[in-house]
């Protein structure tokens, strides 16, 4: 697993928050698994339009997409296979995906993130909150 926050992991851009050996800032939490493994939603909301404002880049994936919930938007990267479609309600506990290694260099993964609301990289917040790892 590869946490938020200033990580040594080589493919990050170094960041200004970071020194030393952990240079590069990891914006989301990222979770190995086999690929294919079925992935669930953490929240209800709605699926956004991938071209919406703070819209993911190719870095996320072929079919990155973001769950708006409440003041944030949650984002899934490195999907397989995706169930839901832009405008879609979605509700905690919905099969929404399926893992895959789709742009990620190190292998099938779960890359979870959470921004403020239509904001892009640089409106990621930490997501332990949300899932309840703090």
């Amino acid at each position: 697993m590869i946490d938020y926050g200033c990580t040594s992991a080589p493919y990050y851009d170094p960041d200004p928050r970071c020194s030393g050996r952990r240079s590069g800032f990891h914006h989301g939490v990222d979770i190995a698994m086999p690929c294919g493994t079925p992935l669930f939603s953490a929240v209800d909301g709605v699926v956004l339009d991938p071209a919406s404002s703070g819209a993911p880049g190719a870095a996320y994936g072929e079919r990155p997409f973001r769950i708006r919930t409440g003041s944030v938007d949650v984002l899934v990267g490195h999907a397989r296979r995706v169930f839901v479609e832009p405008g879609d309600r979605v509700r905690k506990g919905q099969r929404i995906a399926l893992a895959s290694d789709s742009g990620a260099p190190d292998g099938c993964h779960l890359h979870f993130e959470v921004r403020r609301q239509g904001g892009g990289v640089s409106a990621a917040v930490n997501p332990g909150d949300l899932l309840q790892l703090s």
